[in-house]
């Protein structure tokens, strides 16, 4: 896989772009979808069915996106509605497809150097190859990390007017999407929206008012001046402010009194809650010998402890969440660092002391 797809032009020409580069990848994401569908068993009409009710609501609200996919099944040469299947993300909300991510934000006054720092591990059950997006547009320059074929859940984001956004998946039996909204909502927030219409984290608050979503999610926004934490719900929307520490961090469960109650136990899912724990543990023993280096964070997300509920998820028996990429941006520079798969095996590091 190239490292870096670079695509412009219009929604229908980046598709295709992405489809060229990306052909062989974009065949086993789908494969990959369709087994574990099958493994569900889902009623392969129904499904269908719902796919194109969503796929007709993002047709009348952004047709951008439907053309984006277009443009990748002619790309590719793939049926479009394997495209579909792939981009219209109903299959998370089976069990077969837990999404366990990890995301953590550094800046002033804890970061070394001052500048914010965003970063993600995004961990997935099943196997969908990660890749990095550079999108020149008329409004300026994306980098998305997201998955082979894929226009609707990127995993995080920068744009060319200093707002990264990023997020993790709230999963719990307590909170039931309502199926019936698959004609006018979005299955979950879609950050590249986001990133497109907005300049700054208050417009971003803004704009999620209005957001039509099924689903909740915990965001991570940041711009130059500012950092929140913004635990969604279907309805409502909750947020933290940096408190002046310079830390935001988040897993998959709410930590706001407002909405915490709807958290599934610790019991019943330590992963999110272990994640959590260590991120801060991790965080404090730092601060403890100085300031959060971009080192730092990168050895937070490769971390190990706790094994089946790491932060760095590896696939076992009984537990098939991987981590699929760490993504990382640094919103002064301008600048992202990714790694596709664990950060433990792909991002090298060694020191003298190991000689």
């Amino acid at each position: 896989m190239q490292p870096i797809i670079t695509v412009s032009g219009t929604p229908r020409e980046q598709g295709r772009q992405q489809g060229e580069a990306l052909k062989d990848s974009i065949t086993q994401a789908i494969l990959s979808v369709k087994e574990k569908l099958a493994d569900s068993k889902v009623d392969p009409e129904f499904y269908k069915g719902y796919i194109a009710r969503n796929a007709a609501f993002l047709e009348r609200n952004h047709p951008n996106q439907i053309q984006e996919i277009q443009g990748i099944a002619e790309g590719s040469g793939l049926p479009y509605e394997d495209l579909l299947t792939l981009n219209i993300p109903a299959y998370f909300l089976t069990e077969y497809f837990n999404q366990e991510c990890s995301m953590l934000l550094v800046r002033a006054p804890a970061s070394i150097d001052g500048n914010t720092y965003l970063i993600k591990n995004r961990d997935m059950g099943t196997h969908i190859e990660q890749c990095v997006l550079h999108r020149k547009l008329p409004q300026g320059d994306i980098i998305e990390v997201n998955g082979v074929g894929t226009v609707t859940y990127p995993a995080s984001g920068i744009n060319s007017h200093g707002l990264g956004v990023t997020t993790t998946g709230f999963w719990s039996d307590l909170v039931k999407p309502n199926l019936e909204e698959i004609d006018c909502t979005h299955i979950f927030v879609n950050i590249r929206v986001l990133l497109e219409q907005c300049k700054t984290v208050d417009e971003v608050l803004e704009c999620l008012k209005t957001y039509p979503r099924m689903n909740g999610l915990n965001i991570i926004a940041a711009d130059a001046t500012q950092a929140v934490v913004i635990e969604t719900t279907r309805d409502n929307m909750y947020i933290q402010r940096d408190d002046g520490s310079g830390l935001l961090w988040r897993t998959n469960h709410y930590m706001l009194p407002e909405i915490s109650p709807f958290n599934p136990p610790p019991t019943k899912y330590q992963s999110t809650h272990k994640r959590y724990a260590r991120i801060g543990e991790m965080l404090e023993e730092r601060l403890a010998a100085g300031k959060i280096r971009f080192q730092d964070m990168w050895r937070i997300m490769s971390d190990h402890q706790n094994e089946i509920n790491a932060i760095c998820r590896h696939p076992s028996e009984n537990i098939p969440a991987h981590t699929a990429s760490t993504s990382m941006v640094c919103i002064e520079d301008g600048e992202a660092w990714t790694t596709i798969g664990n950060p433990c095996e792909n991002l090298r590091y060694t020191k003298l002391s190991n000689f």
